[in-house]
């Protein structure tokens, strides 16, 4: 599974971009188009969706933002469109509005609904009232109050919502030591399953 992907953007549109990725260009629709500047060489958080149809490739400015999106399409009767118009709110303030429970807030974005902001709050709430921290003093993101979960809860999450099985999971564990650096720590555990597929019974 890639999760990202680096490389030199060739050209920026209204709502994509095209990546030049070893030599391939790769459109890849993002939100808020303009954090993404033309041969600005830089990495991009990726989220492939196939069908029998066509592929359409995503891309987020940081590992946060694409587990916000992956959040929000697992929900039925919410698709990418409605996911990215969403984010173009700034994934920021949106997980403040999950996590104060903001239906309001969120109906009022395009394509969001009564239903679709009362489904997004309903299952995760609980989960991004644990991440978010609101500014204090200026001071970005400093704990209002202490997360419950262990860094180890905290990967072993991410790396469900990725789709990675229990045992590839247990695997990981066994072998790399798991810090506040969640993000590093996913992407050292999918280099590792990849690489020792052959060692784990799913």
């Amino acid at each position: 599974m890639t999760i990202y992907k680096y490389g030199k953007i060739m050209h920026v549109n209204t709502n994509y971009l095209i990546l030049d990725h070893n030599g391939n260009g790769e459109l890849i629709y993002v939100p808020n188009i303009e954090r993404f500047k033309k041969d600005e060489v830089r990495k991009v958080f990726i989220s492939s969706i196939e069908n029998e149809y066509s592929k359409t490739t995503y891309g987020f400015e940081n590992f946060k933002e694409l587990v916000l999106f992956e959040d929000l399409i697992s929900l039925q009767g919410l698709g990418p469109k409605t996911a990215i118009s969403i984010l173009n709110e700034g994934w920021e303030k949106i997980i403040n509005l999950i996590a104060d429970g903001n239906k309001d807030e969120l109906e009022k974005i395009n394509y969001v609904s009564s239903r679709v902001a009362n489904n997004i709050v309903s299952n995760y709430q609980s989960k991004y009232a644990k991440f978010v921290e609101k500014l204090v003093n200026g001071e970005d993101w400093k704990a209002k109050n202490k997360v419950s979960n262990s860094y180890n809860n905290q990967f072993e999450e991410t790396m469900k919502m990725l789709g990675f099985k229990t045992q590839q999971i247990k695997y990981a564990l066994e072998k790399i030591k798991i810090t506040e650096n969640i993000e590093q720590c996913v992407e050292d555990a999918i280099k590792l399953i990849s690489q020792n597929q052959h060692e784990i019974r799913v």
